[in-house]
């Protein structure tokens, strides 16, 4: 074995992971960033934030030409290609991806595209295309993101029953669509398939969409979710899921009433929880919780600085902060 000595491996190549990277490389560090996919960029490059407002984006065409009508120009029934929607789609990560890399490239990180696995406190053992490769940090920044959250009770191994990254691969227009959770991806979400056509019914448990944002905010949401969606179901909770046929059998309860109702398929947006779990951090010094939250990390002190105008931001992580005379933290 022969590792391949770095300062600093930042693991995760998100907005965490690579401003954190950029950042340690612009103050002389020596860094790896690790990530498994090929993209830089993370979940919310590839599989959140920028694939879903690119379709938010598309399909407020749509909505623009049916208020259109109310004005007076009729444009006729707008004609769906998903092929060359999920294309375009895949074209804005695509290039948004690619200044990455180049960012990645000018400033001297080097990238290293594979499965990270901690095999003690100053090793890391990456799992790449071409073979194991080790890397010998001093110190390391974790930076892995999260993953949807899919109870067992909905976990029912039929792709009918969908999370986020399933949804914006958009496979198909379903006729009926049920969107389990209001937050910001169940409504993100919900309103691209209701404006591709599909008759999405909402539920959440709470008593509210959107949860913990400012109500002047979610009004105007839950106005426009009201007359898009076929319904919103507050105090709704999902009892439990069943494949049956070609839909999915679903039972809601409401006021401790349960019904059974049909979907052709089922968005589950219900949260996130971390991707920690199979770094291997029970091989150092770092410890988790029952979800795979980090309980004993320190923050990252390498402080945000502007550049170019934009703020770099650091992730969760480990780092000495030697800029401001702070103590030596002595990785994972």
């Amino acid at each position: 074995m022969n590792p391949i000595s770095t300062e600093i491996v930042v693991v995760g190549a998100g907005p965490g992971g690579y401003a954190a990277a950029f950042y340690a490389a612009d103050r002389g560090k020596k860094v790896i960033l690790v990530d498994r996919e090929k993209r830089l960029g993370g979940i919310c490059l590839n599989y959140g934030c920028i694939p879903s407002k690119a379709l938010l984006h598309a399909t407020q065409l749509i909505r623009e030409i049916d208020e259109s009508n109310e004005r007076g120009i009729s444009l006729g029934q707008p004609k769906i290609n998903l092929s060359k929607l999920r294309s375009w789609k895949n074209s804005v990560v695509e290039k948004l991806a690619q200044g990455l890399s180049g960012l990645c490239q000018k400033r001297g990180v080097e990238f290293l595209q594979g499965r990270a696995h901690f095999e003690d406190s100053q090793t890391l053992r990456v799992e790449t295309p071409g073979g194991q490769k080790f890397v010998a940090y001093e110190k390391a920044i974790i930076a892995v993101g999260s993953k949807p959250a899919v109870p067992p009770s909905f976990d029912l191994g039929n792709k009918r029953v969908m999370t986020s990254t399933e949804a914006l691969e958009i496979e198909e227009i379903p006729k009926n669509l049920l969107v389990v959770g209001g937050g910001y991806i169940g409504m993100e979400l919900g309103t691209v398939y209701a404006t591709l056509g599909s008759r999405v019914v909402l539920t959440e448990a709470l008593s509210s969409t959107l949860v913990g944002v400012d109500a002047d905010l979610v009004r105007p949401v839950m106005r426009y979710a009201e007359k898009a969606f076929e319904a919103v179901r507050l105090n709704t909770k999902v009892v439990k899921m069943a494949t049956s046929g070609k839909q999915i059998k679903v039972t809601l309860a409401a006021n401790g009433k349960p019904k059974e109702e049909m979907y052709d398929r089922v968005l589950v947006s219900v949260g996130r929880v971390p991707n920690c779990k199979d770094l291997g951090l029970q091989n150092t010094k770092v410890t988790t919780d029952d979800k795979s939250f980090i309980q004993n990390f320190r923050p990252c002190h390498l402080r945000p600085r502007r550049c170019g105008g934009r703020r770099a931001a650091g992730p969760q992580g480990l780092q000495r902060s030697q800029d401001r005379g702070g103590s030596d933290h002595r990785g994972v």
